[in-house]
């Protein structure tokens, strides 16, 4: 698996959030500014480490140079702790960072990176004393080395000294130890090695488990934070065109409307007394819930529905050959759906269906209850007997085009917007909902 995939789920090589990263700028702690163990933090973490152990190295390769005695003494140790301390800051996290671009779950990925320090730890301890010994058998020669071995390491090759360990040297230096009282040396002893454990701990990348793992859930819950923002902001952005909407529905309606009454007036008052009457009573039902729909993402279906029965009636008005027919399935008039949906659909039908029809035309609008998949579907149809898909009418679907859209910023994939031809004519535009339970 490619890093890429890496990079998506744990968004390697990028600086975490504010509120996760240290915000710092220093050379010894940029690296808490990125996730622990991907690529940018090994660079920044590894790179001042062993900076600073070759600086070091140095300066103790020059002090050799001016030491007394046999120069080769201290060589051992300068070399082999310097091979080892160079494998210990970089082995066990360059293995972090490459099973965390791995892509595997979070608990595998875990333990990864727990047996990738531990191993790093091992191989250090590893070179460390076979290093010291190859060193030794290159420096002093085969026969010094292993008769050093073979005594218990209380031989002495050339001023290098290895001292006996056990109960038996302390109390051949006078009983110094006691079995009952107070060793300062075995004090000191444990004391300078729990030191050492725990400067190997921390250059090895022990301490950034424990950061990683930390780490990971706050990391979890800033992205949480984060996709939870952006849905809001959509939301707000989808309310915002809605607000917009609605406040272009009103004249855009009410100046085609009044057009209409105008040309009637002329040639049947009575025609035009009905349009007027109509569009009251249009206007008494929608336009309080226009005004709250603008700033809301849901609306009551019932209220959809009546707005719907009063624009097709105004419209019967205007257009004495329309008829149309609205049902709804008991149980769902007081379902909340997303305003002006519905009516975006009507509105097309009579536009692009009805209109450029020669003769009658009738439009169903109707919302019943579908299971798809084994959930249960709120559909919202709008039916016609027009022109259909094959009608030569005037404009640019962007009102199809916002109900998809909007429906996709609401729903996601579980909703969905369609039009289909009819085989007696006309088209079929569709709305499915998941009803919530």
């Amino acid at each position: 698996m490619d890093s890429s995939v890496t990079a998506e789920d744990r968004q390697q090589d990028q600086p975490l959030p504010a509120e996760v990263s240290l915000q710092t700028a220093g050379w010894f702690s940029r690296a808490g500014n990125y996730p622990v163990f991907s690529a940018t933090w090994y660079r920044y973490r590894t790179l001042p480490l062993v900076s600073t152990l070759l600086v070091l190295i140095v300066l103790f390769g020059l002090l050799i140079l001016g030491a007394r005695g046999d120069w080769r003494v201290y060589l051992v140790p300068l070399v082999s702790l310097g091979v080892a301390g160079l494998v210990l800051c970089t082995l066990g996290p360059w293995l972090g960072v490459l099973a965390c671009r791995r892509g595997w779950s979070a608990a595998r990925e875990g333990w990864a990176v727990v047996l990738a320090i531990l191993f790093g730890m091992l191989v250090s301890s590893g070179l460390s004393e076979g290093g010291s010994y190859v060193i030794k058998r290159a420096l002093f020669g085969a026969d010094k080395v292993q008769l050093a071995v073979q005594v218990g390491g209380s031989a002495t090759i050339n001023g290098l000294d290895a001292q006996a360990k056990g109960p038996a040297k302390a109390a051949a230096q006078g009983g110094k130890a006691t079995s009952s009282g107070f060793d300062p040396q075995l004090l000191g002893t444990v004391l300078g090695r729990g030191s050492v454990y725990l400067l190997v701990f921390w250059l090895g990348g022990g301490w950034h488990l424990i950061t990683y793992f930390r780490q990971r859930g706050r990391l979890a819950q800033a992205l949480q934070r984060e996709e939870l923002a952006r849905a809001q902001a959509a939301r707000h952005q989808a309310e915002l065109r809605l607000s917009v909407l609605a406040a272009q529905v009103e004249p855009h309606f009410l100046f085609n409307t009044l057009a209409g009454v105008r040309s009637a007036i002329s040639s049947d008052p009575g025609r035009a007394a009905a349009i007027i009457d109509h569009l009251v009573d249009y206007l008494r039902a929608t336009v309080p819930q226009l005004r709250s729909d603008g700033s809301s993402a849901q609306a009551c279906l019932s209220a959809q529905l009546n707005t719907a029965r009063a624009y097709l009636g105004l419209m019967r008005a205007r257009i004495p050959r329309l008829s149309f027919s609205v049902e709804v399935e008991p149980g769902l008039a007081e379902r909340s759906v997303p305003p002006l949906l519905l009516i975006s659909l009507v509105e097309n039908a009579v536009k692009h269906g009805i209109e450029p029809k020669i003769g009658p035309g009738h439009i169903e609008v109707r919302a019943s209850c579908l299971e798809l998949a084994g959930e249960p579907y709120l559909e919202l149809s709008v039916c016609d007997d027009g022109v259909g898909f094959g009608g030569h009418t005037s404009g640019s679907g962007l009102g199809l085009s916002n109900i998809d859209e909007r429906l996709r910023e609401l729903y996601g994939k579980r909703a969905s917007l369609s039009l289909k031809a009819r085989p007696e004519g006309g088209v079929r535009a569709a709305i499915q909902l998941p009803l919530a339970p």
